[in-house]
């Protein structure tokens, strides 16, 4: 686990600068404190900053063939690396170390670009080919782990994380208006966008080659919904059991201490079962709570514990919440709208003062009908058309008729949506437009979310399957731009690598050959994974909750982060950007505190936002009219 970065000018031919490399390196040392490692060579400059995970003496990077016509450094594990280095080995190939890294330039040489359909782990890879004099980026099919550049008049900048790529003085700073419209509507700035209008990520399943002045960017794998009618249950049942088991074998690879979060939820649990069956030693779990006995889920990890005998850690917080978003605000580099960010951090704190390779259940909701919102939509359409016709004329009618601030008002304006908007925004979309400034959209011509989350519904899904193009669309986007986001920099904020057998493409792509009627029942979810491992966890894990891992932040905003929300809707220096419609936030923040109506969702977004600004403006960003002199 590492994180990587660097630059590739021949667009104008311009020498590569080790100082402007060893910045970069600097501003990601978090993300690997262990070692660093450049290659500096005529206009290409790449670095990496490591986290010793697999061969801790010999896999310093970056790492190259045998006459070092091939640099590799990469951010990530290859799970299947020793099964490749046989096969590289067979073919020909001489290996200097017990690397993963080294594995991938011989099968850089062996494969060319295609050596990424060889892989099976989570990465962000850099090949300098010296003979070719091309930059092949190469990012994992899920996106787990980031990748962000920036094409500009000198040529390519690349780093794990965007504090990296605006090292660079020739990467513009200005703010993308598109992606600011976006995130309050989501919570999270979609791929292949940044914050920043000049900087962009790597989409999921990709790979960016640069040639003299050309770049080029191709997709390799999409997470394409593909049901197939002739499974039989008991048969595939089985066959999942045997894949999710094998996904954890390849997961527990490492020359490092490793444990589990333990959340209690059914996912988490599944893992730390099949860890124990294939552990020697006791299994290390980690479960952290907030004391709140609404959103507790203590009790069922400790079950779970206490039946494979695990070695479990327990952590009661009352966090700081004034100062622990601040921290926040440091390691995403951009508004990020999702609360659980929080817990995340501190269970990532607390395992990693014990191990440095974790093991979590993320993906298991997108792959197998974990979410609410699928139920929904599935009952959703199964109401004829005349009464969709009618519920939505008169959910409609009483929305205009009630005032803005009457509870209710936007269920019934929700009725009246179609499927698509109803799953994608609901009414996110149209609190967006109501807390955002006439100024902001006369100077901008961006597309809605629910028009670009559209094309991707219609990209994914299979016609053959109701659910499939919405689950399809959470692999696509909430996935990596959400969750998987979340988890990289909450971990990497603690030098601590999570891995996630639910990850594994070939899980993944096993989960989109299931109908949905398998994976969800009425408003029962999950249904394929509970009978699949019936027999392995305590009944009450089994049950259908569905909790989440957030923090309350009903009540911090109402409290300890009031003060501070406060502050930020008369902060002067965002008002001034006059993106926001004061009056309405204001409105919002009203109703939030007299109790009328729960806000946090909106309010949360709002507060991230502007204490990112005020740090970037501080950080990044001295020159204030630099930040914003133009937007996109």
């Amino acid at each position: 686990m590492c994180g990587i970065c660097g630059v590739c000018l021949t667009r104008s031919e311009q020498p590569a600068q080790h100082s402007l490399i060893q910045e970069m390196c600097d501003a990601i040392v978090h993300r690997g404190p262990d070692a660093q490692g450049m290659h500096v060579e005529g206009s290409v400059g790449i670095g990496m900053r490591r986290l010793s995970i697999i061969d801790l003496e010999g896999g310093a990077q970056p790492i190259y063939n045998e006459d070092k016509s091939v640099v590799v450094v990469f951010n990530g594990e290859i799970y299947n690396f020793k099964e490749l280095r046989k096969e590289l080995i067979r073919k020909g190939h001489h290996f200097q170390t017990s690397s993963d890294t080294e594995v991938i330039a011989h099968a850089y040489e062996e494969y060319g670009d295609h050596f990424v359909n060889q892989l099976n782990g989570m990465f962000a890879i850099a090949i300098w080919d010296v003979r070719k004099s091309r930059l092949i980026l190469s990012r994992d099919r899920l996106g787990q782990k980031p990748l962000y550049y920036a094409w500009t008049d000198a040529g390519l900048i690349f780093g794990s994380e965007l504090k990296c790529v605006l090292k660079s003085p020739s990467v513009s700073r200005n703010i993308d208006r598109e992606s600011v419209y976006h995130y309050f509507t989501l919570g999270y700035v979609p791929h292949p966008r940044s914050i920043y209008r000049d900087v962009r990520q790597l989409s999921p399943g990709s790979q960016l080659i640069v040639e003299g002045d050309q770049l080029d960017i191709r997709r390799y794998w999409s997470p394409k919904a593909a049901v197939d009618p002739g499974l039989e249950y008991s048969v595939a049942v089985e066959e999942f059991r045997e894949l999710l088991l094998d996904a954890v074998k390849l997961r527990l690879r490492s020359d490092v201490p490793l444990g589990a979060f333990l959340s209690g939820g059914l996912d988490s649990s599944i893992v730390v079962a099949l860890m124990a069956q294939v552990s020697q030693q006791p299994v290390k779990t980690f479960h952290i709570d907030f004391g709140d006995r609404d959103l507790s889920e203590a009790v069922y990890a400790r079950e779970v514990a206490e039946r494979y005998a695990t070695d479990h850690y327990e952590l009661m917080i009352k966090p700081d919440a004034v100062s622990v978003l601040d921290e926040l605000v440091s390691y995403f580099d951009e508004p990020f709208g999702d609360g659980s960010a929080i817990p995340t951090y501190y269970v990532s704190q607390l395992t990693r003062q014990h191990v440095t390779v974790a093991l979590a259940g993320d993906a298991g909701d997108e792959t197998f009908g974990g979410y609410r919102r699928y139920m929904n939509i599935l009952a959703r359409r199964q109401r004829s058309w005349l009464a969709r016709k009618s519920l939505g004329a008169v959910g409609n009618c009483i929305h205009k008729c009630l005032p803005s601030f009457a509870p209710g008002r936007r269920y019934f304006r929700s009725l009246g949506m179609d499927n698509h908007e109803f799953f994608v925004v609901d009414t996110r979309e149209l609190e967006t437009r109501e807390i955002l400034s006439r100024d902001f959209f006369e100077q901008w011509s961006g597309s809605s979310t629910l028009s670009m989350m559209k094309s991707l519904l219609a990209d994914y899904g299979d016609e053959r399957d109701e659910l499939s193009p919405y689950t399809s669309l959470d692999l696509a986007s909430y996935l990596p731009d959400d969750i998987l986001v979340k988890v990289d920099r909450m971990s990497m904020a603690h030098s601590l690598e999570v891995r996630s057998p639910f990850l594994d493409y070939r899980v993944v792509e096993f989960a989109m050959r299931l109908p949905h009627h398998w994976k969800v029942r009425g408003q029962e979810g999950k249904v394929f994974l509970k009978d699949a491992y019936e027999n392995e966890l305590p009944p009450r894990v089994r049950e259908t909750r569905k909790r989440g891992f957030s923090p309350p932040l009903y009540s911090w905003l109402r409290s300890d982060l009031k003060p501070m929300l406060e502050e930020a809707l008369h902060d002067q220096s965002v008002m001034n950007l006059e993106f926001f419609n004061q009056a309405s936030l204001k409105a919002f923040a009203k109703e939030h505190f007299d109790g009328r109506r729960d806000r946090s969702d909106l309010l949360w977004k709002f507060l991230f936002f502007v204490r990112w600004y005020n740090y970037a403006m501080g950080d990044c960003c001295p020159d204030k009219s630099g930040l914003v002199s133009t937007v996109g």
